[in-house]
């Protein structure tokens, strides 16, 4: 590098100095431009990339979802509800498997066979060495089978039909799932807006108190009173916002999201639904259509039926079978013809097993008490069905009570908070008398909020009672039919 100074000049070891005490001029050599120029490329492609992630669009979904729409898409895209569908084709395969008792049965079997006989006396023809095989078919039809095929047929049919119903059980549970994360993610979101509304009326009154501790017309005592509360607020901002997180990543395994996807929501804790039931009675005789309630009357005759078809095993078996044989036979010896023939047969077999060492006349008698057993536990579900019913009615009833409190108290702390403000700007009232106001103005919102989302889930609760499905389910008029 040369370093230029007008006037003398003076070498130091690769610098020329000419002096100049008016200018300085420094000349870099041209391999430190190229230096800095690829320099600069480096830096403006890192700046690029940075902004490139920092702008990269979160998965979102097209619009904000409606209930109806959250509820439409977890019945057509939760593997759950899925894996059920495939349950009922699972059962309709075992009704055609249980067709199979009822119709013949084709085998065929093939037999080689080499016989050497050492005695060289032998005279029979049978036992000279020979070599033979055999080709047969045989066609068998059961014509009694001590009814264990028709049992077993109902059977099958029994328990596609429980599938159908474990599936409108599945159904009826994930309709609740997604109504309560929904109104969860609503009420979260309502929480924090109040929190951050909180917040700001308290900064508010931070800055006034701070200018009066400055001017000593209030004590610092209530400065930091102030404070103390707005950390409180603060850290019920940070909760509800937590809270929020949570009933998202919830909603979104209902609906079968994306981790990334941004859930947004169409509606409001305030949106009118129309009421499950009228009255009691009304709630009652739905949740008594329950699936639960048919699953366990289904179990009860499926139990029957394996009882029938232990029964069946002492009863006669009858069938008829059919068969051809192609039968070919060469001795080693030339001198003796060889056989070639081909036979057909017909037989009528009849066959019962009266006595099996008493395995089953308890073995029915065990079934017998599984009857039992199932039909006690179909009465507790119902028993349990009843009491769930009137304790979501009865809770309600109770929301609804509460919402009118709820709406009287906030308009009530409101009006009071809106005449401290005023009167604390003109320093009528003091800093307490405004904090207070402030924090009962909070609680009346939050107590409102938590009010109406106590209504939503109570709601929720009693259209699960009395077994609630979405009418998006595919199944759920069949299930009726």
């Amino acid at each position: 590098m040369t370093l230029a100074v007008k006037g003398s000049t003076k070498r130091l070891k690769g610098l020329d100095l000419d002096v100049d005490l008016s200018c300085i001029h420094v000349h870099p050599p041209l391999s430190l431009y190229k230096k800095v120029l690829t320099l600069n490329k480096y830096i403006i492609a890192i700046l690029i990339a940075i902004v490139a992630i920092s702008t990269f669009p979160t998965p979102t979904l097209a619009a904000p979802l409606t209930l109806d729409q959250c509820i439409k898409r977890g019945m057509t895209h939760n593997p759950e509800v899925t894996a059920y569908h495939l349950a009922i084709d699972e059962a309709n395969e075992g009704i055609n498997e249980a067709w199979g008792a009822f119709l013949p049965t084709l085998s065929a079997s093939y037999n080689y066979n080499q016989l050497s006989n050492g005695n060289s006396g032998e005279r029979d023809t049978d036992y000279l060495d020979q070599d033979s095989n055999s080709f047969s078919c045989r066609l068998t039809q059961p014509i009694f089978t001590g009814l264990s095929g028709v049992a077993g047929l109902k059977r099958a049919r029994k328990s596609e039909q429980y599938r159908r119903a474990e599936l409108r059980y599945v159904q009826q549970q994930l309709t609740q799932k997604i109504r309560s994360s929904f109104y969860a993610l609503l009420h979260a979101e309502q929480r924090t807006l109040q929190w951050q509304a909180s917040v700001q009326r308290l900064e508010q009154q931070q800055q006034i108190a701070t200018a009066w501790v400055e001017q000593q017309l209030a004590p610092r005592l209530h400065k930091l009173e102030i404070e103390v509360e707005l950390s409180n607020a603060r850290h019920e901002l940070i909760r509800s916002t937590s809270e929020q997180a949570i009933a998202a990543a919830q909603l979104r395994e209902w609906l079968s999201l994306e981790p990334q996807s941004d859930v947004q929501l169409s509606g409001t804790l305030y949106d009118k639904v129309a009421a499950p039931c009228i009255s009691l009675e009304d709630c009652l005789d739905l949740a008594l259509k329950r699936p639960e309630l048919k699953m366990s009357q289904i179990n009860v005759e499926i139990a029957r039926q394996d009882a029938k078809m232990i029964l069946a095993r002492n009863l006669p078996q009858a069938q008829v079978d059919a068969s051809w044989t192609d039968y070919q036979r060469e001795y080693d010896n030339s001198n003796y013809p060889e056989d070639d023939r081909d036979y057909y047969s017909v037989s009528f077999n009849i066959s019962i097993k009266p006595f099996q060492g008493g395995r089953n006349l308890f073995a029915w008698r065990k079934q017998r008490i599984a009857v039992d057993r199932q039909q006690q536990l179909q009465a507790r579900q119902r028993h349990a069905i009843i009491s769930e019913v009137q304790t979501r009615y009865q809770q309600l009833n109770e929301s609804r009570a509460r919402i009118k409190n709820a709406v009287d108290t906030l308009t009530a702390a409101t009006e009071a908070y809106q005449l401290a403000t005023k009167s604390a700007e003109l320093g009528v009232v003091s800093l307490n008398d405004l904090l207070d106001a402030e924090l009962r103005l909070t609680r009346a919102e939050i107590n409102k909020i938590n009010a109406q989302y106590a209504l939503c889930s109570a709601r929720v609760q009693l259209q699960y009672a009395i077994g609630f499905v979405s009418d998006y389910s595919n199944d759920y008029i069949l299930y009726n039919a």
